[in-house]
């Protein structure tokens, strides 16, 4: 199945909005490990010049952990939910 979701889903956007939903998502990693690497990675994208938050969300157990992103792409924790 090539849209599979992971067990780690990554979503990042600018505010934090009721809509946003579905739209803010932005991949999905098999492990913890690649997760970090992916959101590493989105946050030091060119799109990320239009996002202020990223977050993990472990789809089995629904703790998440939650960043924002800073100038050059760094990830700032917030917490875990």
């Amino acid at each position: 199945m090539k849209n599979r979701v992971n067990r780690y889903a990554i979503f990042a956007e600018r505010v934090h909005l009721m809509n946003g939903g579905a739209k803010s998502f932005r991949g999905s990693a098999p492990t913890e490990e690649t997760a970090m690497e992916l959101a590493k990675e989105i946050a030091k994208s060119k799109k990320a010049a239009f996002y202020s938050w990223l977050q993990i969300l472990d789809i089995l157990t629904g703790k998440f952990t939650e960043y924002s992103i800073g100038r050059g792409g760094m990830l700032v924790e917030r917490g875990c939910r």
